[in-house]
């Protein structure tokens, strides 16, 4: 074939695929706010409520190959033009307009929809613009990089807005990840406080949220830059959501009815609703068929004001990304890990089977842990350690938190089911919220053999917020108010502790957990609500930990995962006129994990470079941050 010939024919081949529009109209009202995320497959669940079956269907799931469009808008006059959009790739090569369609859901109290569009088969390391109406402007988003020799990538992650308003700590805040243009932007729970309640007033709080971030008028998620020397306009950050606890029910859904009085006229274990607006709001990882969470429609303590139909869907699920990233969101504010506790009592020592006789059998349906246990180690194919170069768990309430009772019976299970297996397969990273303090651990390890020089010493505990009951027996003590603390043989200090035979202990090569990212919300002090317990040697501060409280505790993380490394940043809102400036910006702190050098460093700004994490985060875990000059 002459080369004439083959030109002609490569010419009609792009002809065509530039006509490949199927012509099908779009809708004329414009978007009033447009906002992106990242898609896991579908089918992912535990309970199937025709059949009461349980089991596994995750799907094999490359999170770099598709993107969801949200927008809300007015509805249009012919319903079928609501849901669909034309898009294309214009980078680094362009294809024709395609036109796809999803679905739309009424935003409850307010007379706009909310139109959704998952695309599949997309080019990673590519920049897509899209459209939802004929007049209306163009968006643009950029898919994940096939593999990190391509480009690092970086990720945002703050937590604990729950504001309706947005004082200027929030504001300087969302500006400071604006500014640093991530790949992604976390939010690791609540995000507005609702309480899982559908409500006009919880309508205007998400409207809030998404307008300040999404807003098509003006947002600080919507922004113009340069790829590869070329100029993008109306570029998205995707956000990704995690539940907290003040979105998923009534009393914040706290399912430890060990803190409740089981003797009142009126119940006083929360009612369960879905998490309707999360659900509403986000596809992943909300969007899974068949699952229905603690949400059996068979459950005695549902509430019916607050249900709605087909809601009651999962908070939790993962993210692959080519080879490199594992992304799993974790919802530990109102499952139950493990086998539920037998012979549980409430604070006046009333058997909690008393009041509810189902709480022992429909205390929970979904049991987290072994969804992860099958994510994580599958039967029937490689472990994840040996898949995905890293793996970055996310979930809510601390475990590790300076601030609450972070070793206490609602947490150990979870710590004994998560931690092992995320450890055994190379987890480094592991991000939380809710304790609005700053909190860095040490670097921990979990194993199965009792560390050498260390003997085990039972600790009790006495909750912040009730008395304990002389009603309760020893035995009942040592069960669900012990924490079996491992003791240097030394120094008689805590370095540790123990459950179920799992041994979590400081390991210089750890798994390290950096706590609350504030945007608005903090507490004067660490150690109030229950803090001082015998978790406290989580933040030795000896061994690089730290916490601190009070507006010098609000910030944002920056992570960035490279083939080489996990490096870590946290940035206070008085940065902002640094980066605005295009300055050097001062982080709260800046480590790394080095697999080259199998071990975690510290940045020295006094000497300017990298060096031994302990010694480097002793030397600025008092500087807090520095103010520019």
């Amino acid at each position: 074939m002459s080369k004439m010939i083959r030109y002609y024919l490569l010419l009609l081949a792009a002809l065509i695929i530039g006509c490949s529009d199927d012509n099908k109209p779009l809708g004329r009202n414009e978007a009033i706010r447009v906002y992106t995320e990242f898609a896991d497959g579908s089918n992912r669940g535990m309970y199937d409520p025709e059949t009461g079956s349980k089991g596994f269907p995750d799907e094999d799931y490359d999170a770099t190959t598709a993107m969801v469009i949200n927008w809300h808008r007015m509805p249009e006059q012919s319903p079928d033009l609501d849901a669909r959009l034309r898009y294309r790739r214009i980078h680094p090569r362009r294809s024709g307009w395609m036109t796809a369609e999803g679905e739309s859901m009424e935003f409850w109290y307010r007379e706009e929809l909310i139109n959704r569009v998952v695309l599949t088969g997309l080019q990673p390391g590519s920049v897509y613009e899209f459209r939802v109406s004929e007049e209306d402007r163009i968006f643009r988003f950029r898919t994940m990089p096939s593999s990190l020799d391509e480009r690092p990538v970086r990720i945002i992650i703050a937590a604990d807005h729950q504001s309706p308003s947005w004082n200027q700590v929030a504001h300087d805040n969302t500006k400071m990840a604006a500014l640093l243009k991530p790949d992604m932007f976390i939010a690791a729970g609540d995000l507005v406080s609702d309480e899982g309640i559908a409500s006009q007033q919880n309508a205007d709080r998400w409207v809030v949220y998404l307008d300040m971030l999404y807003g098509t008028n003006d947002a600080y998620f919507i922004y113009d830059d340069h790829i590869d020397g070329i100029f993008f306009e109306n570029l998205i950050i995707p956000h990704l959501s995690i539940l907290g606890n003040h979105e998923t029910g009534h009393r914040n859904h706290i399912r430890w009815p060990a803190c409740v009085n089981t003797g009142m006229s009126e119940p006083g274990y929360p009612e369960f609703v879905a998490a309707n607006w999360m659900e509403l709001m986000f596809h992943w990882p909300y969007g899974s068929e068949g699952f229905y969470s603690e949400f059996n429609p068979d459950h005695p303590n549902m509430d019916p004001d607050y249900i709605r139909d087909g809601f009651g869907r999962g908070g939790f699920g993962s993210l692959g990304f080519s080879d490199y990233l594992l992304l799993i969101g974790l919802d530990n504010s109102q499952n139950w890990e493990g086998e539920p506790d037998r012979g549980l009592r409430d604070w006046e020592g009333n058997l909690i089977t008393e009041r509810w006789p189902w709480f022992e059998t429909l205390h929970a349906d979904i049991r987290q842990d072994l969804w992860l246990e099958n994510l994580l180690e599958p039967q029937d194919g490689p472990a994840a350690g040996e898949r995905y170069k890293h793996i970055l768990p996310v979930w809510h309430r601390g475990l590790f938190g300076s601030v609450r009772l972070n070793m206490s019976l609602k947490n150990r299970e979870i710590l004994n089911s998560w931690l092992s297996i995320l450890y055994r397969n190379g987890t480094k990273l592991v991000k939380e919220g809710h304790d609005h303090s700053y909190t860095r651990t040490v670097p921990l390890a979990i194993t199965t053999e009792q560390p050498e020089n260390t003997f085990l010493k039972k600790i009790y505990y006495e909750p912040a917020s009730w008395p304990l009951t002389p009603n309760l027996s020893q035995e009942y003590l040592d069960s669900f108010y012990m924490v079996n603390c491992l003791i240097d043989d030394t120094t008689g200090e805590i370095s540790g502790w123990e459950y179920k035979g799992n041994y979590v202990s400081y390991a210089p090569d750890g798994m390290i957990a950096i706590g609350h990212g504030g945007w608005a919300g903090g507490r004067s002090n660490p150690g109030a609500r229950g803090g001082g317990n015998a978790g406290f040697w989580y933040v030795d501060n000896n061994r690089g930990g730290d916490y601190f409280g009070g507006q010098e505790s609000f910030h944002i993380n920056l992570l960035t995962f490279s083939n080489d490394a996990i490096e870590v940043e946290s940035y206070h809102p008085e940065q902002l006129k640094n980066f605005e400036k295009g300055l050097d910006a001062y982080p709260i702190h800046k480590f790394r994990w080095d697999d080259l050098k199998d071990g975690w460093f510290a940045f020295d700004f006094s000497l300017n470079r990298w060096v031994d994490y302990e010694k480097g985060m002793a030397s600025v875990s008092n500087r807090k941050y520095v103010k520019p000059e």
